[in-house]
């Protein structure tokens, strides 16, 4: 009987053991996806981060004129200027989605918000990102920013969002 308790005894004091080692054990760190110069880069060139990634909206750089999806030299500028800065961080995996206001039907919208962010993509390109590492998306009118009862708030709704996560 005495040796069935010691075998017992050493039994539990093995699994507290093994209990005590699993509690002592950390999780694996994760690596942030990004690295110092990359998220430096992001946040000069504007981008926040988001729970999707680090996101930067051109309401105020990048905004298109009623039922166009064209760029303006201004604008395809500062599209070069910021595909150029990630370029040069090593960023080229990214999300480009294009916006209307609430004028026209929603399958006209989702076409044309469609349509921007194309222009936005291909401008992008044109920089050195490669096209097929830039995902497209329309999403006409189903995300404003700003009121569509005022003209000014529809003119901030007409807009690209640049997304960048890991790849």
């Amino acid at each position: 009987m005495q040796c069935i308790y010691k075998q017992l005894r050493l039994g539990l004091l093995g699994l507290f053991l093994v209990g005590l080692l699993a509690a002592c054990q950390s999780a694996p760190e994760k690596k942030p996806l990004f690295n110092a110069d990359q998220v430096a880069t992001l946040q000069e060139q504007g981008f926040k981060q988001t729970d999707e990634g680090w996101e930067l909206s051109f309401t105020d750089k990048l905004l298109f004129e009623f039922d166009a999806a064209k760029l303006t030299p201004p604008s395809r500028s500062a599209i070069q200027k910021i595909s150029a800065a990630l370029l040069k961080v090593g960023i080229t995996h990214m999300r480009v989605e294009g916006h209307t206001d609430n004028e026209g039907t929603e399958a006209y919208n989702n076409n044309l918000s469609l349509a921007r962010a194309n222009v936005v993509a291909d401008a992008m390109s044109a920089t050195g990102i490669p096209r097929n590492n830039i995902v497209i998306k329309g999403l006409g009118m189903s995300k404003p920013v700003a009121s569509n009862a005022t003209k000014a708030g529809k003119a901030e709704n007409r807009r690209v969002t640049i997304i960048v996560s890991a790849p």
